[in-house]
């Protein structure tokens, strides 16, 4: 799908993707190509197997719609959705429910379905009467992580932003008498982007040159009502993986002690305004402290958080072998953690 949904947030499914088919060996099957499904079904007596993805659910259905006549003859049918909440209002109206029930005929056909938040594995289950697994989200370190020390966006702000605090930074750095800089896209609305690629190359070569990044836990930055539990979003591994401090409101939910111990993975900011902007400056005077968080993170993220370690705990609870590529890919991340350790 993703040549038909080009933004910011289908982005972030395009790169895992991307890993995902280079470590597995496979191939991507847009609905456009559906010619090449017919030819991996008929070239070899193997295994086959077909990974979906979507933002939602309905991105799932509607890719297997594409390719329905194509799907009994797979040996698995595996999913990974990046927006797992259902909302409860919109479960409750009819009109939802019925489009729900045409889902039901394709949905059944999924081997297991996985998804980054934990607290909703049992309302998917319900909901979809599938078997679902928790799997959280993470970046592709090997290819776009980084902890250099020169860095020189003091900090930025991509996406969903605490707005009070996003105007504080940005009335006081964004100013000619500064010499600081506040990256931020919040005061703008982009629905859709001319080319993934360059728009993510643009976004990480941002994030590796910001020594702060912001993120915030969803109901601390809960702007339109819409989350009604605490998870880790995607800023978390991207800002890590790019040797990032974090800086904002830590999710409070279990999952992000497991993924993020490390005591300065988030550091708070202060809950009075008037505090704010001290608080940062604060910060900025700390050069070394930020760069050695910054780098704690990156090792961090290339031991535990990258895209290729998901895919392989995705394959364990599958019970499908690792391929030759993905144990390679896996090998190349301990040999750079281990540079890391020397260096």
């Amino acid at each position: 799908m993703r040549s038909e949904r080009r933004s910011p947030a289908y982005a972030c499914i395009v790169e895992y993707e991307d890993v995902l088919v280079k470590s597995l060996g496979g191939a991507l099957i847009e609905p456009k190509q559906l010619d090449r499904l017919k030819a991996i079904n008929q070239s070899s007596n193997t295994p086959a197997f077909l990974f979906v993805t979507g933002i939602a659910m309905g991105d799932v259905i509607e890719s297997m719609q594409y390719a329905k006549q194509y799907l009994d003859a797979f040996d698995g049918i595996y999913a990974y959705v990046f927006d797992s909440i259902i909302m409860q209002h919109e479960f409750d109206t009819p009109a939802w429910r019925k489009s729900l029930s045409s889902f039901y005929k394709l949905s059944k056909k999924i081997t297991r379905l996985f998804i980054p938040a934990g607290f909703s594995v049992k309302e998917f289950e319900q909901c979809y009467q599938i078997p679902v697994s928790y799997m959280p989200m993470a970046a592709d370190v090997l290819k776009h992580g980084d902890a250099s020390p020169t860095k020189a966006i003091d900090v930025m702000g991509y996406g969903r932003q605490d707005p009070k605090c996003s105007d504080l930074l940005s009335e006081a750095f964004n100013q000619p008498h500064t010499n600081k800089i506040y990256y931020h896209t919040d005061h703008f609305n982009i629905p859709t982007i001319n080319d993934t690629y360059t728009h993510r190359r643009f976004f990480w070569q941002l994030l590796r040159a910001s020594k702060i990044a912001l993120a915030f836990d969803a109901l601390a930055a809960n702007n339109n009502n819409r989350f009604r539990f605490s998870f880790v979003g995607q800023r978390w591994f991207e800002s890590t993986a790019a040797g990032c401090v974090i800086v904002g409101k830590r999710p409070t939910c279990p999952e992000m002690d497991i993924l993020f111990p490390q005591t300065q993975s988030t550091i708070d900011i202060p809950d009075e305004q008037s505090q704010i902007i001290p608080f940062f400056e604060g910060l900025l005077n700390e050069p070394a402290m930020l760069t050695k968080i910054g780098r704690d993170n990156y090792e961090y993220a290339l031991e535990k958080n990258n895209w290729r370690h998901r895919v392989a705990d995705m394959l364990n609870i599958a019970k499908i072998a690792h391929p030759t590529a993905l144990n390679d890919e896996l090998r190349a991340l301990k040999e750079i953690r281990a540079s890391q350790l020397i260096s």
